[in-house]
């Protein structure tokens, strides 16, 4: 469910107001808006990704239990059935199964977070960059 307008019905198109600007000092005064548009573009790009991430979140959240409950009964059944059918006990292989079972979706989470961790760290990069270019460029 994306609550989020289209990017480009968020911002209007600024060459338009350029075009339509017939002094220096408008065509300055538009030019001053163009913060307004790095804000609002990156603005809808960053809520467009915090969207996604909550809604990932809370589908992952809300499936777990099920998932678990269903994944437990059926193993439970499984070794009911196994148990049935055969009159000596044998070793069961659920402890390897769910430690296997459970290396993969700490593999996958970790690998989750890295991805995370990544772009976090090219936001903080950028954003050193950024400020980098603004003292060097347009120092007071």
């Amino acid at each position: 469910m994306n609550i989020m307008p289209d990017s480009s019905s968020v911002i209007p198109n600024r060459s338009i107001a350029f075009d339509n600007a017939d002094s220096d000092d408008a065509i300055l005064e538009e030019y001053k808006k163009t913060c307004s548009i790095i804000f609002g573009k990156a603005s809808h790009s960053q809520m467009r990704y915090l969207q996604a991430t909550v809604e990932l979140q809370h589908s992952l959240l809300n499936s777990c239990d099920s998932l678990l409950a269903n994944q437990t009964r059926w193993l439970e059944n499984t070794l009911a059935q196994r148990n049935e059918y055969h009159s000596i006990p044998t070793s069961s292989n659920l402890k390897p199964f769910i430690r296997s079972y459970t290396a993969t979706v700490d593999m996958s989470m970790t690998m989750l977070s890295i991805v995370y961790d990544f772009t976090t760290s090219q936001i903080e990069r950028y954003s050193k960059l950024i400020n980098m270019l603004n003292k060097s460029y347009f120092s007071p």
